[in-house]
């Protein structure tokens, strides 16, 4: 007898783009489960065999999108051939991409957060959130300091402002505070955060 494949990791992701599309169209208050049992075209009953209710499904969707977002600037920075420089604007050229396709779902999570302030699944979430692209982003800033290709008094604290930066250009779009064109916004970024470490550009 042939074994049945294994569709979970299908299933999840089908889950995961239904899950997105009915965040982006209703916000995570209003969006229910039979939403998103619609939208995914699957049944009840294998929405809830994958996740018990809403909350636990939007903290899955968010560690998945955040986590392939680490997994690809990872890759960015493991190549010690690569300068500083080339891995900061691999960096950046990758937040113009990927920020741009999460920012509703930046949108969704200020008002998750602000529905489950005191959720401790949801503060722990967000508490453990920050620190691995801050260690990468440092670990970025400290080889340049190091080369003489950049010049800042404290890499972690340049590396904060960074992160800081485009998490709020994504969460100022995503939540509706700012109207604007994308790309001269992070033309703009690039350039500040270019100018502030010291790199000149031909």
């Amino acid at each position: 007898m042939t074994p049945k494949a294994d569709v979970s990791a299908q299933r999840k992701q089908q889950i995961f783009q239904a899950a997105l599309v009915c965040f982006a169209r209703k916000g995570y208050h209003l969006t229910t489960m039979d939403d998103i049992v619609q939208e995914s075209g699957l049944s009840k009953g294998a929405l809830y065999w994958y996740f018990e209710g809403k909350k636990e499904l939007f903290l899955s969707l968010f560690q998945e999108v955040i986590g392939q977002l680490g997994q690809t600037w990872e890759s960015i920075t493991v190549n010690q051939d690569v300068s500083a420089t080339d891995k900061l604007l691999a960096s950046i050229a990758l937040f113009r991409n990927e920020l741009k396709e999460m920012v509703p779902l930046f949108g969704v999570m200020m008002e998750a957060w602000a529905l489950t302030r005191h959720d401790e699944d949801v503060e722990s979430l967000f508490r453990g959130f920050y620190k691995p692209y801050l260690e990468i982003m440092t670990q970025i800033i400290s080889e340049g300091v190091a080369s003489g290709e950049f010049h800042t008094g404290s890499a972690t604290a340049m590396a904060m402002v960074v992160m800081t930066l485009y998490d709020g250009i994504a969460l100022a779009i995503g939540t509706g505070l700012w109207q604007s064109d994308w790309n001269e916004i992070m033309d703009a970024a690039e350039e500040l955060v270019l100018r502030g470490l010291g790199v000149t550009r031909d």
